[in-house]
């Protein structure tokens, strides 16, 4: 397990709507409750991970061997990084090259809570099969979407409730993130689209949607790299593959609730961790609970 004192505190409900793009409710954090851990995923290639919340400390200036990646979930930080000061405020993604300067504080009295990640170069280039590691843009971005895909991947990896769909997410991340914010784009960019293994990873994905599988399975079986597999069957599909596999799993626990079966049953048996994890993702799919739709099939 995650060496984390404080699971339960960083428990995290993402809702996106067209208003607030991005809004973080925090559950379970109590006075006296340590307020920060640290930790790291052996299943991941020994990925950092950092979890929060401050209120008066500060960071010094200081610099990482690699990455920061961060979504800030309440609050706002401010921070020094490449010759300026920045604010990050819920929702948004910090960004930190390897060998930056930056520091941190709190912006507002209220202080701020976030999510860490620390990817070495390494990661970015095992997973891109790439001699030239990115470097980003911009130290803050707003970008609501793949911001909540990262808390998703950061609270799997931390109740490692389910390690198939966390290594699922995790290359998809890398890729997001070079593809939208870093200086240059992933070097793996081809045109022509292989429709008998866009095909093929349909009905790999299909199989193991219960189970699950990690993307570098998917990869090594259509003789792809992980990259590569992201972007074409993304560019193809319109969807990356662990929201397709998702897709399907939802799309099981529909047939089940249609056939009669509990919503816990239901749930587990489609692949999900429990009842609040199918509902989660079932609101976020549909706009309404499986309950509603379990009520309404039923009448």
């Amino acid at each position: 397990m995650p060496r984390c004192s404080e699971k339960s505190a960083w428990q995290r409900n993402w809702t996106v709507t067209d208003r607030e793009p991005l809004t973080i409710k925090e559950q379970g954090i109590k006075q006296g409750r340590p307020n920060k851990c640290f930790w790291t995923d052996p299943e991941i290639s020994d990925l950092e991970l950092f979890a929060a919340r401050f209120r008066k400390h500060k960071y010094r200036r200081h610099s990482h061997v690699g990455y920061v990646v961060g979504v800030v979930t309440d609050g706002a930080e401010a921070f020094f990084c490449r010759g300026e000061v920045h604010t990050a405020r819920a929702g948004d993604i910090i960004l930190v090259n390897p060998q930056s300067q930056h520091d941190g504080e709190a912006a507002t009295e209220l202080g701020w809570a976030y999510r860490v990640i620390y990817p070495r170069e390494d990661h970015f280039m095992s997973v891109a099969h790439s001699a030239i590691p990115p470097r980003f843009r911009h130290s803050v971005v707003h970008d609501p979407e793949l911001a909540s895909r990262i808390a998703d991947f950061h609270i799997a990896a931390e109740t490692r409730s389910n390690p198939s769909s966390t290594q699922l997410l995790w290359p998809d991340i890398l890729f997001d993130l070079v593809d939208r914010h870093s200086e240059t784009r992933p070097t793996e960019c081809y045109d022509r689209q292989d429709a008998k293994r866009i095909g093929m990873i349909e009905e790999i994905l299909r199989a193991h949607a219960v189970d699950g599988i990690s993307l570098a399975g998917v990869a090594a079986q259509v003789g792809w790299s992980q990259w590569h597999l992201v972007r074409s069957f993304t560019r193809a599909k319109g969807i990356s593959p662990h929201a397709f596999l998702l897709d399907c799993r939802l799309r099981h626990a529909k047939n089940l609730i249609d056939a009669g079966e509990p919503l816990a049953m239901a749930s587990t048996a489609a692949g999900f961790t429990d009842q609040s994890h199918l509902t989660r993702h079932f609101l976020r799919a549909y706009g309404f609970t499986p309950g509603n739709y379990q009520a309404v099939r039923a009448a």
